[in-house]
């Protein structure tokens, strides 16, 4: 990871992390990140799920890591805040900002529970920017309403003395499989959905209900259903 020298406003070869499932807003925001000085693209993701995938890749050593993920929190799938938890819950290294088109002082509480380092509006480029060279330095980012977000590694702490996030309990075909299944579908309709056999998708259901410590279907759907507030 690169290190950030000089004053607040002048990283140094700062790699930045992109996830957005817009793809119009995904290529603006990098082409626009990518001519501020000092701040280089690492990679971009066009869903919470690819941008965990990449991320564990990075960390696999496969990919180098980048200095900050900067992540849209409203996501088909896997949104901002359940990326951020899952990233945080596995690294007390790389911080995480939020990125909204909304007022992100809304969403400050639900942005530090998830773990992460701040949140900002998408639109204020200059208030981004600087962000993430406070961030990549480990200087906490002031909250509206009194207080400051956490570092990446008092947020790791945090999260992972508690129960493990839903979203890192199954594997991405489970988790698809038993969104599915709280949204109504039958086995017969999530596999034509899925393009794949009513046996597989038996076997998905059947591992995630051991998983997550229940019997049967039924209970596996309530229980996926309030872990991940569907």
């Amino acid at each position: 990871m690169a290190q950030v020298q000089g004053n607040e406003d002048s990283p140094h070869r700062c790699e930045v992390a992109l996830v957005d499932n817009d793809s119009l807003v995904l290529s603006l925001l990098a082409k626009i990140i990518a001519k501020q000085p000092g701040l280089t693209i690492a990679w971009t993701a066009r869903s919470g799920d690819e941008g965990l995938e990449t991320f564990r890749k990075c960390m696999a050593g496969i990919n180098s890591k980048p200095d900050i993920v900067i992540t849209d929190i409203s996501m088909k799938g896997m949104s901002g805040f359940e990326l951020a938890s899952a990233i945080r819950f596995e690294d007390g290294d790389v911080p995480v900002l939020g990125a909204t088109s909304y007022d992100p002082y809304v969403y400050e509480r639900e942005a530090f529970d998830s773990g992460m380092q701040g949140i900002v509006a998408k639109d204020e480029i200059e208030h981004l920017v600087r962000a993430v060279c406070l961030l990549v330095r480990g200087v906490p980012m002031h909250m509206e309403h009194g207080g400051s977000f956490e570092t990446a590694a008092a947020a790791h702490a945090r999260l992972t003395s508690q129960e493990k996030p839903a979203m890192l309990l199954l594997s991405d075909n489970e988790r698809e499989v038993m969104d599915l299944c709280v949204q109504g579908f039958s086995t017969r309709q999530i596999a034509e959905r899925l393009g794949v056999s009513s046996s597989t998708v038996k076997t998905y259901v059947s591992r995630a209900a051991r998983k997550l410590d229940v019997r049967s279907r039924r209970e596996a759907v309530a229980v996926w259903a309030k872990k991940t507030g569907m």
